[in-house]
């Protein structure tokens, strides 16, 4: 059968990616650490994580941004940092030990030269709280191009390119006229979100390449130009992420995002193999049958492991709030402890958690049956239907169905979170444990309706929902609603986090660093000792 000219684009620009990371294996020293030191650096990184729940794939560039900021703070942020900054990271495991080239220090330092004449000229243009603003939105973006250049993101690059060729021809919108290079940009951040989990840094960093084309590699003049724009090039960034119907983009190439899914996945397993796969339709079905199979108990496995992580950071945070704040309120203030109340507080969170996620479906055999045809649709150019995306909603939207329909949602808001005061008042919770128990019940419904969702991306054939399904849907909303409101507004307000990342992990990885240097000491002296030519 022909393969569609878009999949073979795809293969030429994945050999020359192999191409590429093969030389780059054959070639100069890689950079080095102690296995000893690494094993404290780990627990430490997992004990961290614990108190900041972050998505797996972006703890790495998490961890750089952290480095950065830190060291902003304590004003040692210079070129030479470089090392230290990529050995930290080796250390943690973020990166394989001994395959990463010496020679990349030179091109991160040149990441952090251009970043700091870019805070320099932004620092001398603006004032107030913009310049904040921008500091740290472009920090998020400096750790983001240190890490695409540490662990690159090209053949992801190479499938969510041609998933855009693909679906831009594809996807009808239906209710209203967008310009043609609106849409296209919608759809790229649509695929970039759904494909491989993008959040808004990483996407920022590529719209700003997108903009400024020559910006990894810019010069003084280009670093210029964008401090001068950098009002105008922010405001762009975030309208293309408020956009009014991103999420009706989003949503609309669900089906085509887990085709691409197992396209990408079968890229990385497969590697070079994949031309000959690709030239048998029977091979073809077989292995992504496979790898559709090896997907599901791998979601099956993430799901518990962001469960537990998701558990353990709220029974930590929920015993830390008690012990700060409930337990003196209630021993001081009222005279007494409600023990009861207490444990129900504390306990709660994580065990809404475990049953939320626990409750979730496998996917059907019909789901799987599905994917395989529209991957032999893809790869072998068959005709597809277009994906249409209706941009206006079905309700009725002048002023007096407005009014109406914005009323009755906020009665359901006083409905649920009525019934669940009264329901805490009658239990004699006071209004510290009621706050911190309304607090929990929200963040809690949110992060679990998150993880729920990141455990159904290869689901396209969608069950049909019953009465209790839709009854617990309806009246959750206004929960998970205030939920996703808080985690928004509250992210940076971390404390435990702020505690781990500037107080203790300095001197930490100080005295690891330290620890590390006398250790190659040691080896240096032994290896005098022992070859010893007298």
């Amino acid at each position: 059968m022909k393969i569609s000219p878009e999949i073979i684009e795809l293969h030429q620009k994945l050999r020359n990616i192999y191409r590429r990371r093969k030389a780059q294996i054959e070639s100069e020293s890689k950079i080095e650490v102690d296995e000893i030191t690494s094993k404290v650096a780990v627990l430490y990184e997992k004990l961290r994580n614990t108190v900041d729940f972050k998505e797996m794939h972006l703890l790495r560039r998490f961890a750089i941004e952290r480095n950065i900021k830190r060291r902003f703070i304590m004003e040692t942020l210079k070129p030479n940092i470089a090392r230290s900054l990529v050995e930290e990271l080796i250390r943690a495991r973020y990166l394989p030990n001994n395959t990463i080239p010496e020679e990349t220090i030179k091109d991160v330092e040149k990441i952090i030269i251009k970043y700091n004449d870019l805070f320099l000229m932004m620092n001398e243009m603006y004032g107030g709280k913009e310049v904040q603003e921008y500091s740290d939105w472009l920090l998020g973006i400096e750790a983001c191009e240190i890490d695409m250049l540490l662990y690159p993101e090209d053949i992801a690059d190479a499938v969510i390119e041609t998933m855009h060729q693909v679906t831009k021809s594809r996807v009808k919108m239906q209710g209203d006229d967008m310009h043609i290079r609106e849409k296209n940009l919608q759809l790229y951040i649509a695929i970039h979100k759904s494909l491989v989990k993008s959040d808004d840094t990483i996407i920022s960093y590529h719209l700003l390449n997108l903009y400024y084309d020559k910006w990894i590699g810019a010069d003084e003049k280009l670093i210029k130009i964008v401090a001068g724009h950098l009002p105008e090039i922010y405001r762009t960034v975030q309208h293309q992420f408020n956009h009014p119907y991103q999420m009706k983009i989003y949503n609309s190439i669900r089906e085509p995002v887990v085709t691409f899914k197992v396209l990408h996945e079968l890229v990385l397993d497969k590697g070079e193999e994949l031309e000959n796969i690709l030239a048998d339709p029977e091979t073809l079905e077989s292995e992504a049958k496979l790898m559709i199979g090896k997907r599901y108990k791998t979601i099956r496995r993430r799901l518990r492991q962001s469960s537990v992580r998701a558990i353990i950071y709220l029974f930590i945070t929920k015993v830390l709030l008690a012990l700060v704040l409930e337990f003196p309120y209630e021993l001081y203030a009222l005279g007494h402890v409600n023990y009861i109340n207490l444990a129900i507080n504390v306990t709660f969170p994580p065990v809404l958690m475990f049953l939320v996620t626990l409750s979730l479906l496998p996917p059907s055999k019909q789901n799987t049956t599905e994917i395989l045809k529209n991957i032999k649709n893809l790869v072998y150019n068959e005709p597809a239907n277009s994906i249409l995306c209706k941009l206006k909603s079905k309700y009725k939207k002048n002023i007096g169905y407005q009014v109406f329909y914005y009323l009755m949602y906020t009665a359901l808001y006083v409905v649920v979170f009525g019934a669940i005061i009264g329901g805490l008042k009658r239990l004699e919770f006071n209004i510290i444990s009621g706050a911190i128990f309304l607090f929990f019940l929200t963040a809690v419904s949110f992060f679990a309706i998150r993880i729920r969702n990141s455990a159904k991306e290869y689901i396209i054939v969608k069950r049909k929902e019953g009465f209790i399904s839709f009854f617990v849907h309806f009246f959750s909303l206004p929960i998970i609603a205030v939920g996703r409101w808080l985690s928004t507004r509250f992210k940076k307000l971390n404390i435990f986090a702020f505690i781990m990342d500037f107080i203790i992990e300095a001197p930490f990885k100080m005295f690891v660093a330290a620890v590390e240097d006398w250790f190659s000491f040691i080896k240096e002296k032994r290896e005098e000792v022992y070859h010893d030519k007298q």
